[in-house]
């Protein structure tokens, strides 16, 4: 066979072998001489292609630790090997104990609830965003320039709450640091406050009512207005709980590199596949990251790099950079391949009897809320169940017995039949009439639905409850509900609600609101 005397005719193999190497130092090579140019089009497009299957290839043998390590000292400081959680769950334990001294919305006030939390405001024109600093008592001070948007100047007061919660806060003054004032590793600890600033501004019971939409940039767009966020707060809320399989991820741009990497990511729960998206990790030079080059700017892709197989969706979109910075952050969502008449099935079953009798395939969790003070189950669904299951109430009581089985957050179960297993949930505080707030206790009750959902798991069973917490506990439902989606459905378990008189949620609903358009349009 006579051999071509095109110097352009390569084969695959060398395509490969020449990606590799490229690879290995970062590069891509993406320019061919400009003659023939038409007719070589399509191989500079499979090269891409080809170099970010090899990519994906690559970091689908080198697993989760491609992901950067944590090196700033305050960060650190927080302990564990996770602190994206660690500073999720001192934000909330913050904000759950603002709640149940009266914090209230939505909207979510930061300033409120920096006022509640002691911490001294003051307006400060001569600093750029906000910064905090502390006195010989520790006592913390925010100071904040309010000549900036209204919805800037929420952020920037959620984001400076967030520093309070590392502990080495009050050793030194911390600001939204400029770029020249940050060192290498400053994001990482930005980028934390920044998680945590989301986990105030969108708090549990938020989001209720767009569930059911798939997420997309342009939900992120609709409902920052409506409630006054980032789109990085609404991203942080919606895909945690979303029954959409996608993933969120906040790219922020390294100079000396001239490359997008990934500060962290948000998965939704029902994302089952493996991704190649890794905190720390650069996005392919293939990417369209970099044509959002500015705040608001989007673009779209369909990409092989997130999963190595078949493409998904990805879109960017260009939100404000981190103070003092030129280059904007950049929001990415991606989805797998979807049917077109895909639907999302909700986790949360509302349905018309009676939850002493719940009715599912295989094994069964039946909740209910207890007060830590009494032995015995004396009023709403658990009276009902102590007349049911009278064994299972004195079960109850020889472990109660030791009162500090008691404590609030606590759960005991007892199985009241071959597939149920009755769960007391120690979640109020007293019992009787109280002049001082609901009895619930919202920190309580997610610390023990974070148990049943361990229990749940093991036992591999599906969780049941009346409408728990809003009887004589005087919770609020749209509240209570919120955390069994975070606690419960994040986790990827069925819940199921039993209501005795309707099928439908009797709750009211706080109207809808929505800021003026100019002041919505100060946040990205």
């Amino acid at each position: 066979m006579k051999k071509s005397t095109d110097k352009f005719a390569i084969n695959m193999d060398t395509i490969e072998r020449d990606l590799k190497t490229l690879f290995q130092k970062e590069d891509r090579f993406d320019v061919f001489p400009a003659q023939n140019e038409v007719e070589h089009k399509l191989r500079v497009e499979e090269a891409e292609q080809l170099f970010d299957q090899l990519r994906a290839g690559i970091r689908s043998i080198a697993g989760p630790s491609r992901e950067a390590n944590w090196t700033h000292p305050s960060v650190l400081a927080l302990g564990g090997s996770d602190p994206i959680s660690a500073i999720i769950v001192r934000t909330r334990e913050m904000v759950l104990a603002a709640i149940e001294r009266g914090w209230t919305g939505p909207p979510y006030n930061p300033f409120h609830l920096a006022e509640m939390q002691g911490v001294r405001l003051l307006p400060t024109e001569g600093i750029l965003e906000a910064q905090t600093s502390s006195d010989s008592g520790g006592h913390f001070t925010v100071e904040y320039n309010p000549q900036r948007p209204a919805a800037r100047m929420r952020f920037s007061i959620a984001h400076e709450l967030g520093h309070i919660l590392f502990p080495d806060c009050a050793a030194e003054t911390r600001h939204r640091v400029t770029h020249q004032d940050m060192k290498a590793d400053d994001w990482q600890l930005e980028s934390l406050c920044n998680i945590a600033a989301a986990e105030i501004l969108m708090p549990f019971g938020t989001l209720q009512d767009e569930l059911q939409n798939r997420p997309s940039v342009g939900l992120f767009l609709d409902l920052r207005r409506k409630y006054l966020v980032s789109c990085e707060a609404i991203a942080n809320r919606l895909i945690r709980l979303t029954q959409y399989p996608c993933v969120a991820f906040l790219l922020r741009f390294d100079l000396l590199r001239s490359r997008y990497f990934v500060e962290y990511r948000v998965s939704s729960a029902a994302l089952r596949d493996k991704i190649n998206i890794y905190r720390g990790s650069f996005l392919p030079l293939s990417s369209k990251v970099a044509n959002c080059n500015a705040i608001g700017t989007r673009d779209h892709e369909e990409a092989r790099w997130i999963s190595g197989t078949d493409p998904w969706v990805v879109e960017y979109l260009g939100i404000s950079p981190n103070s003092g910075e030129s280059n904007p952050r950049v929001l990415g969502l991606a989805s797998p391949p979807l049917p077109e008449d895909y639907s999302a099935s909700e986790a949360i079953t509302f349905v018309h009897g009676d939850a002493s009798e719940p009715f599912a395939l295989g094994q069964k969790l039946l909740l209910q809320i207890v007060n830590d003070q009494a032995l015995v189950w004396g009023g709403g669904f658990a009276k009902q169940a102590r007349k049911k299951w009278p064994n299972a109430q004195s079960d109850f009581r020889r472990w109660a017995y030791d009162r500090r089985n008691l404590k609030l957050g606590n759960i005991h179960f007892v199985s009241v039949r071959d597939d149920v297993k009755l769960v007391s949930l120690v979640c109020q505080h007293g019992f009787g009439a109280s002049t001082s707030g609901p009895r619930l206790r919202y920190r309580s009750l997610f610390s023990a639905l974070e148990k049943v959902a361990d229990l749940a798991k093991r036992t591999n069973a599906s969780v049941h409850m009346p409408r728990i917490g809003t009887g004589d506990a005087g919770g609020s439902w749209n509240l209570i509900k919120g955390i069994i989606r975070e606690a419960l459905v994040s986790q990827g378990l069925q819940v199921t609600i039993y209501d005795l008189h309707s099928g439908q949620e009797n709750v009211v609903r706080q109207p809808s609101f929505e800021f003026p358009r100019d002041i919505a349009d100060e946040v990205i």
